[in-house]
């Protein structure tokens, strides 16, 4: 019935502007104005609909919080690597078997494209009225935040009771511009939903800076719902716990699969990535709340250079690259989200460009397979060898400026960045070669088909393994003690 009258005010404006069509006194000025004030008028009232009814829906979804909730038992899909005590090398007077087709188990498309969804990409129109601006730094880049001071104090304390006062009472403030903040600002730096998810975190620290950790994810749940994805709050023994939906495989830590149908996985965002094996929330689903959060890396944030140089050597050659390490920062707590995420990723400007002056001249002039060769034997050469367990305590997969940032690195790292370079670089198909629960290395196509080494065949055409892990090992040289692995190809496009 709103939505009628609505409508009703909209065509009633409008007639009397429309009755008033340019004659005598007025001109077409004063009749554009008309037509302009109607419209004006319009989506006021339209805003003022939908801010009622968000209203009515965080009341309705406090109440639900107010009662008791469920305990779901939470699952768990590992993928993780055999750790190798140290980093393989072939000897140069190893016998090299017959080259090989690998065996393959199964292979994995990379996503075709998600249709956009019915999520806002620009902020919602706010009246300008003057008020005070906070600024901050998130990673590392200052940025200005208008309209954000909060106008209530939140509840604390872990109980349903508690948890629902929070909620309204976020509810009551002023939320609005706290998501045309996000929007704009996630739009100016050029972020992804992941970074999206960030920002609200700083946001909270900005608005309640004397508030604590278990508010901080009411109010992530909250603005994650009223922006229309999919996010709930957990709880597992004294603390609240993030469950937010993602668009691509995450694994590596606890899920939850809710509401009948598995396809929609709440993934826990436990700080130190705890394994949890259940978790109260409220069943009821908020109202609106249907997106999921995309980790794709279309394009890399626009963040303040903090510049940092490595040098990398290989051989006789050294190379200086250099990347920026508040990009790093971005992806230091990243889910470990599917393979090819991270292997298609768009690489930072300062990253990209250091590697096209500095070892893109390497391999000029060379034939495919000699420049696949260096750059195999620099990625082989330039890293020190470390397993996640021994780093982080934790299985993390690297994107490449973390590869090249980072002290450390192990096999999955070392495939991803041998991909974007060969990809990057020399523009040739590749392919990621998982061995599952073992191993990471990629697959080559080239131009020769009498090229020769091991291999898998994708789509019907040869990819020769290259493996970045394998110390000497040439194009077509799978370390030994996989040859006879059934592997799995996620393909790259």
């Amino acid at each position: 019935m709103k939505r009628y009258s609505i409508l009703y005010i909209f065509l009633s404006v409008f007639a009397v502007a429309h009755s008033q069509q340019p004659a005598g006194r007025e001109d077409a000025r004063t009749y554009g104005q008309k037509q302009k004030e109607a419209i004006a008028q319009y989506r006021q009232a339209r805003q003022r609909e939908l801010a009622h009814y968000r209203d009515s829906i965080n009341a309705e979804y406090a109440r639900y919080l107010a009662e008791t909730w469920k305990s779901f038992d939470m699952l768990r899909q590992e993928r993780s690597f055999r750790p190798m005590p140290k980093q393989p090398v072939y000897q140069p007077d190893t016998p090299q078997p017959e080259p090989e087709r690998l065996p393959v188990s199964g292979e994995r498309e990379l996503p075709a494209p998600i249709p956009a969804e019915d999520v806002p990409s620009v902020p919602p129109s706010l009246p300008d009225v003057p008020e005070p601006a906070l600024k901050t730094v998130f990673l590392g880049t200052q940025i200005t935040l208008n309209r954000v001071l909060p106008s209530v104090k939140l509840p604390s304390g872990l109980s349903e009771k508690s948890v629902a006062a929070c909620w309204l009472a976020l509810s009551k403030a002023d939320h609005k511009a706290w998501t045309g903040e996000i929007l704009r600002i996630k739009a100016e730096l050029k972020l992804n939903d992941w970074g999206m998810y960030l920002l609200i975190n700083k946001l909270f620290e900005v608005c309640f800076p004397e508030s604590y950790r278990n508010g901080q994810v009411i109010f992530s749940v909250f603005m994650l719902n009223q922006m229309g994805y999919r996010a709930k709050i957990g709880k597992s023994e004294n603390e609240l716990i993030p469950l937010v939906a993602f668009r691509q495989e995450v694994v590596n830590c606890s899920y939850l699969a809710y509401g009948g149908d598995t396809s929609v996985k709440y993934s826990a965002l436990h700080p130190q990535r705890k394994a949890l094996s259940s978790v109260r929330i409220c069943p009821v689903e908020y109202v609106g709340a249907t997106n999921s959060l995309n980790l794709e890396v279309a394009a890399s944030p626009r963040l303040v250079m903090d510049a940092k140089t490595r040098t990398l050597t290989a051989g006789d050659k050294s190379f200086v690259l250099k990347y920026n390490r508040n990009i790093v920062d971005f992806y230091a707590d990243y889910p470990c989200v599917n393979f090819t995420v991270h292997a298609t990723a768009a690489p930072d400007e300062a990253l990209l460009e250091s590697i096209e002056a500095q070892i893109a001249p390497h391999i000029a002039g060379e034939s495919q397979e000699e420049a696949v060769n260096r750059l195999l034997h620099l990625v082989q050469d330039a890293f020190d060898y470390m397993t996640d367990n021994e780093q982080f305590g934790y299985e993390k997969w690297f994107f490449a400026e973390e590869t090249v940032a980072l002290p450390y690195s192990d096999c999955e790292d070392r495939a991803i960045l041998f991909a974007q370079l060969v990809r990057r670089l020399l523009n040739m198909p590749v392919v990621l070669v998982h061995y599952p629960g073992q191993h990471l290395a990629t697959a080559v196509k080239f131009d020769n088909p009498h090229t020769v080494g091991d291999y898998v065949s994708v789509d019907g055409a040869k990819y020769l393994i290259c493996d970045p892990t394998c110390g000497n090992a040439n194009l077509g040289m799978s370390m030994p003690s996989m040859r006879n692995v059934a592997v799995e190809v996620f393909k790259l496009k």
